[in-house]
């Protein structure tokens, strides 16, 4: 699954969107930064048209300055008018979004320094959007199976954990991700010491998530 950062070009800007890739990357999800992948010689605004239109969202990180950087506003622009779903995530609390964006929930950070957190809020709002629903929900459950480290397993289930079921199919993939992956069947849950589920394996973890969120329902 590809998103398209929109960030504005400033240092500031460069590192957010660069960490940022990075975990959204530890999902599964590939994150396009326009200045880290448009080749020497080609036209800018065709690339990243291209760029957008091979994306399925778009995410806007709202960095201070983002608001009035002319480029910024033509991704969104571009993106709103082709039905792009796009979120705004307020890394500053002067940058607000603006005109098709503002009857949408923004994401507002709190901890600008837990991207790993921002990651998995953005991996949850793909998974619900009825555009990205199906895309996320599969890519995630690929990235799972693939699973390299503990910590990617964990933040995986972390998303999946939020939504409100699974199929029998998406569990049948994650219980053959447990059978054949040890980083997947052998991971915990983060400390969870409010209720001792620390040490049960983590797709044990998710699956009392996701009752406990039927039986409220």
């Amino acid at each position: 699954m590809r998103v398209f950062l929109s960030y504005h070009e400033d240092e500031k800007g460069d590192e957010c969107a660069q960490v940022l890739r990075e975990e959204l990357a530890i999902l599964g999800i590939d994150a396009t930064m326009a200045k880290h992948s448009i080749k020497p010689g080609a036209s800018w605004a065709q690339a990243i048209r291209d760029h957008l239109a091979n994306s399925s969202a778009l995410v806007c990180i709202a960095s201070q300055g983002y608001t009035e950087s002319p480029w910024c506003q033509q991704e969104i622009g571009w993106a709103i008018g082709r039905g792009i779903p796009a979120l705004w995530v307020r890394y500053d609390s002067k940058e607000h979004s603006a005109g098709f964006l503002m009857d949408k929930q923004e994401l507002i950070v709190t901890d600008p320094s837990s991207q790993a957190e921002i990651a998995r809020e953005i991996g949850t709002w793909l998974a619900t959007q009825e555009k990205t629903r199906e895309e996320a929900r599969a890519t995630f459950i690929r990235a799972l199976a693939d699973s390299s480290t503990y910590r990617q397993t964990r933040d995986i289930v972390y998303v999946l954990a939020t939504l409100d079921s699974l199929t029998d199919d998406e569990w049948q993939q994650i219980d053959d991700a447990a059978a054949t992956n040890r980083q997947v069947r052998d991971a915990h849950p983060y400390s969870d010491r409010n209720n001792g589920l620390s040490n049960i394996p983590v797709t044990d973890w998710l699956r009392r998530q996701l009752n406990k969120s039927a039986n409220n329902t």
